[in-house]
């Protein structure tokens, strides 16, 4: 069975971009930040993406809106409230039909609310990616939500169990020759927080694992990987970067700027609205970024790319690189 409720990584990442966000907008003092560690704020994210290859090219812009509230920044124990809400929309534009009976425009909308009470863990998601989100019918769209439970609180270590229902197409026939709609899946999450590493696990229908060696330090080393699919290696995506902050943790304007270099590989996976083709781009390459929190510029040479139709190769669209840029605006702040 092909699992297609897969939760996108572009909210992952945002969450954990949000995190560092409130975190350096309400802790310019160490003694603020202690007073006040529960903020609130309100903010749009947009972005920028552009991909000029061979025998292609591909704009794609994002928008939308969100919020983080609750306490930031502090020990797991200490976690007594937190919700984070994202609604992101992303439409694809190239400029040649990728394949013969591909269209050229592409839709992708995101959305997520993470709430954490005490031990209680609430998380609803909301992903459609196809040239008709939403009105090409079950098969476009995936939903899903889910509670856990933390059976592990210790200061850096934690550790969420639970369950969740999803709602698509999971190509699962009924006895009776009806679809079946909805699907039980697990919910886990994990969390280690040390001064030399940082980790977090998150399962729904993939693994989506991340960590950061030497958190704290100018000189430091991220990584974010998942796969949404067991097909082969290529179905494993990825994020290395190795970064230098230019100020330390504990400076008083906040760890909020920094430069990068890595290598990734990325993969997007559409739905054909009229017959429930998959189209998958994917693209590795090796990048440089500037981080200054709520702006986030990277570049890179795209070295390897491939068009996938169900699975199966097609002809690549070749080399080429690629320039995206990703900012968050905030609207409303409350500590």
């Amino acid at each position: 069975m092909e699992n297609r409720l897969n939760l996108s990584h572009k909210i992952i990442f945002s969450i954990i971009i949000c995190c560092f966000f409130a975190a350096n907008v309400f802790g310019q003092e160490k003694e603020e930040a202690e007073q006040s560690n529960a903020p609130f704020v309100f903010f749009l994210p947009a972005g920028y993406d552009y991909i000029h290859l061979d025998k292609q090219s591909v704009h794609s812009f994002a928008v939308g809106a969100g919020f983080l509230s609750g306490e930031q920044d502090i020990a797991f124990t200490e976690l007594h409230r937190r919700f984070f809400g994202l609604v992101l929309y992303q439409p694809f534009f190239f400029t040649e039909e990728p394949q013969s009976g591909v269209p050229k425009q592409f839709h992708q909308i995101d959305a997520i609310l993470d709430g954490r009470i005490n031990r209680h863990q609430l998380l609803i998601i909301f992903k459609s990616a196809a040239d008709k989100p939403i009105a090409g019918g079950l098969s476009t769209f995936q939903a899903g939500i889910g509670w856990g439970y933390e059976i592990i609180r210790k200061r850096q270590v934690l550790v969420i169990i639970g369950g969740a229902l999803a709602v698509s197409d999971f190509g699962i026939t009924l006895p009776s020759r009806a679809a079946l709609p909805i699907l039980p899946l697990p919910l886990i999450r994990f969390g280690i927080d040390t001064q030399w590493f940082v980790s977090s696990f998150n399962f729904l229908t993939g693994p989506n694992f991340s960590f950061t060696i030497a958190p704290k330090e100018k000189y430091r080393f991220t990584a974010e990987m998942r796969m949404d699919k067991y097909r082969n290696i290529n179905d494993f995506i990825y994020e290395y970067t190795l970064w230098y902050r230019l100020f330390n943790a504990d400076h008083k304007w906040g760890d909020f700027t920094g430069i990068g270099a890595g290598i990734k590989h990325d993969t997007k996976d559409f739905i054909l609205s009229h017959n429930s083709t998959h189209f998958e781009p994917q693209h590795t390459s090796v990048f440089a970024s500037i981080d200054l929190s709520i702006l986030r510029i990277q570049g890179g040479w795209i070295f390897n790319s491939d068009y996938l139709i169900d699975g199966t190769k097609g002809s690549g669209p070749g080399k080429g690189w690629y320039v995206s840029i990703q900012g968050m605006i905030p609207v409303y702040s409350k500590k």
